[in-house]
């Protein structure tokens, strides 16, 4: 399964089966988090059935099922860090799709007296992704959650500003908008602007509310790198906002 597979795979999983994840898939994405961690200057920890994975509670009324393992991300309580935990968190977010594992990000909607890693003073808990395995359908409340929640994604054309419209913009800059809207978005509200002007692009975010925006910029960004490059325009994101799309 390639990225952009993925990307069209993963869905928001609500629910999940009581089968514990096996070893080599928890060493999989335990190795996984420990390069993403080095490379995003932050913490990703991979809490398991061993570990106590097993005591997470989720809100009773968004998800079903017991989740033995989740990804918890802990770092400073800072922007730069929130925009990283987007998009290296997405990175493990896609590489358990690609495992046939389902995940979700979760911000608000958990008991953090549950998570079981320790912080340093410095840390705080961003999110956690439960990660497990799906029943073969979604129980009709998770599927209505999440379709309420989908009907809220942005058409592509309102996720973009340039000279032209959206449909006329070059293939690689459609394409990876497209792949963005497919993505999750912790607020729910895919906040990302990508604006166009000659030849530069830029990811901005108008109209921040709150900081969890710029974990939907990371968010954002991976998604849109990942579509370019399939289309043919491979490249890196600066970070921040507004922030360019450097082709490579």
């Amino acid at each position: 399964m390639t990225l952009v597979e993925a990307i069209d795979k993963r869905i928001s999983c609500r629910a999940y089966t009581d089968v514990p994840l096996g070893q080599n898939a928890l060493d999989e994405l335990s190795a996984l988090a420990g390069q993403l961690s080095e490379e995003g200057g932050f913490r990703i920890d991979i809490v398991g059935p061993s570990d106590g994975g097993a005591q997470l509670k989720l809100a009773a009324r968004m998800f079903s099922g017991r989740v033995s393992t989740y990804a918890a991300l802990i770092g400073p309580d800072d922007d730069p860090t929130r925009e990283r935990i987007g998009y290296y968190g997405e990175r493990l977010v896609l590489q358990a799709t690609q495992m046939g594992l389902g995940t979700c990000w979760v911000a608000g909607t958990f008991d953090r007296d549950s998570v079981v890693v320790p912080m340093a003073a410095e840390e705080v808990l961003h999110d956690v992704i439960p990660i497990g395995t799906m029943p073969a359908r979604q129980p009709f409340a998770q599927r209505t959650i999440r379709a309420g929640l989908r009907r809220r994604d942005k058409r592509p054309a309102a996720m973009y500003e340039g000279p032209t419209p959206l449909t006329e913009a070059p293939a690689w800059v459609q394409a990876g908008i497209d792949a963005v809207v497919k993505g999750p978005s912790a607020i729910n509200e895919q906040p990302v602007v990508f604006v166009q002007e000659g030849s530069t692009l830029t990811a901005t975010l108008p109209h921040l509310k709150r900081n969890l925006e710029y974990t939907d910029l990371g968010i954002a960004k991976l998604h849109f790198q990942i579509g370019a490059e399939a289309a043919g325009t491979p490249g890196s994101w600066e970070w921040g906002a507004p922030a360019a799309f450097i082709p490579a």
